[in-house]
């Protein structure tokens, strides 16, 4: 039953990709209605004022969700900051979690990865949600890093470059 969930996600993820169409859209203003969403949790947004960019953005929507639903699942607070780099747009999400072990941070972006199972008994993830935003920002062109929050949890650094868009 598992397995059978797990595949259906991934497939669904995988049809969905292709299909979509990019926009010329705000990146702000997708993560501050997304935001929205989690009423009552503790975010705080650093968001710079950004140049529109070309995206599928329902596929950036189920990206970020993605992202911040971990952060709040293992963290109990989350920043998110947007930065105008020279070639690159850069989206960090930062938790006070327990953090992912260095040594790990490149299987966990694999699919069906998970680091311990009984961490994540009482979650309802399958270990694609990281896989997932991992395929989407490099389908745009752009790569996820992890590394220490500031916040001595996780961050997930998203680069988006410019120049792919044009």
């Amino acid at each position: 039953e598992e397995m059978e969930r797990m595949l259906n996600e991934y497939l669904e993820f995988a049809s969905h990709q292709k299909s979509e169409k990019t926009e010329l859209i705000d990146l702000n203003f997708i993560i501050k209605d997304l935001v929205k969403k989690y009423e009552g949790k503790q975010i705080n947004l650093f968001l710079e004022e950004n140049p529109e960019i070309n995206i599928r953005p329902n596929s950036i929507k189920r990206c970020l969700i993605n992202l911040i639903d971990n952060a709040l699942a293992y963290g109990q607070k989350a920043q998110i900051f947007t930065k105008k780099m020279m070639n690159d747009m850069i989206i960090l999400i930062d938790d006070d979690g327990p953090g992912i072990p260095k040594s790990e941070h490149q299987n966990v972006l694999k699919p069906f990865y998970r680091i311990d199972k009984s961490r994540g008994q009482n979650k309802l993830g399958v270990g694609l949600g990281l896989s997932i935003a991992n395929d989407i920002i490099r389908s745009h062109g752009g790569n996820i890093s992890l590394e220490k929050s500031p916040l001595n949890g996780l961050r997930v650094k998203v680069s988006l470059p410019f120049s792919s868009f044009y």
